[in-house]
């Protein structure tokens, strides 16, 4: 009995690290999602605003290809910020352990003594066994007192690639109609169409990692998309046209 437990707490931990290492969730959510969104947007404003066929093809890629590097870049930036100032805390607790040990050792004390489950003997044999390596003490610190978790972050690049490959799959997708089909009014609706589905899909999938209903992830997405598209083509229809007219005038 005992060994299936720990057979199956292996399989789960085991679980876990392979989801945490093959699914980046939030590069490919986020740039789907914007990627789809943003460029329906825009495509809807220009569409809205009575431009040609080509120029409202030629803003959509354009917007696919400037977004798609511009969330690429940010991802890298923010994740190499994210792991600059992860090795920058952990470099402070380390001059700390080497200078001020005693404290380090006492505030491990604390951290243990806000446990329940622990007496007070129980806290002073752990933290005396923890405080004995400075390796042990400084990963359980960064952990317990900083929050810190190496395993949660990825090489920056690896990041951006994906975040830019999410945007792009997701911008192309409204874009695609227009390159098919003629008038631009019913571009724009099949492109619609198209991306809301996508976005039905994305969220749908979402929940197979999230443990979230389906069908409610699934029109959140469909929610956010059809609000950033709308306002857009409104603006684009009032706005854009208003501006054009006093050009030709």
């Amino acid at each position: 009995m005992g060994q299936d437990i720990a057979a199956k707490a292996r399989r789960n931990l085991e679980k876990g690290e392979r989801w945490h290492k093959k699914t980046n969730v939030r590069e490919i959510v986020f740039g789907f999602n914007d990627g789809s969104v943003s460029t329906l947007a825009l495509l809807a404003g220009v569409t809205g605003g009575a431009l040609s066929q080509g120029n409202i093809i030629a803003a959509g890629l354009s917007g696919v290809i400037a977004g798609a590097i511009s969330m690429g870049i940010g991802a890298y930036i923010s994740s190499k910020s994210e792991i600059e100032h992860y090795q920058s805390e952990i470099k402070k607790e380390e001059q700390e352990i080497e200078q001020v040990p005693e404290i380090e050792k006492e505030e491990a004390r604390q951290i243990y003594q806000k446990k329940a489950a622990f007496t007070d003997n129980e806290v002073d044999m752990i933290v005396n066994r923890i405080a004995s390596d400075k390796k042990t003490l400084l990963d359980t610190m960064k952990k317990e007192e900083l929050g810190l978790f190496e395993e949660r972050f990825e090489h920056p690049a690896k990041v951006g690639v994906i975040m830019f490959a999410a945007f792009v799959a997701g911008g192309i997708i409204p874009v695609t109609p227009f390159l098919l089909i003629q008038q631009s009014i019913s571009s724009l609706i099949v492109s619609i169409a198209l991306t809301f589905t996508s976005l039905f899909i994305i969220g749908v999938w979402k929940t197979t990692l999230t443990d979230r209903n389906w069908l409610t992830s699934g029109l959140e997405m469909v929610g956010i998309g059809s609000l950033a598209t709308v306002i857009p083509y409104i603006i684009g229809d009032v706005l854009l046209t208003q501006i054009l007219t006093n050009i030709v005038k």
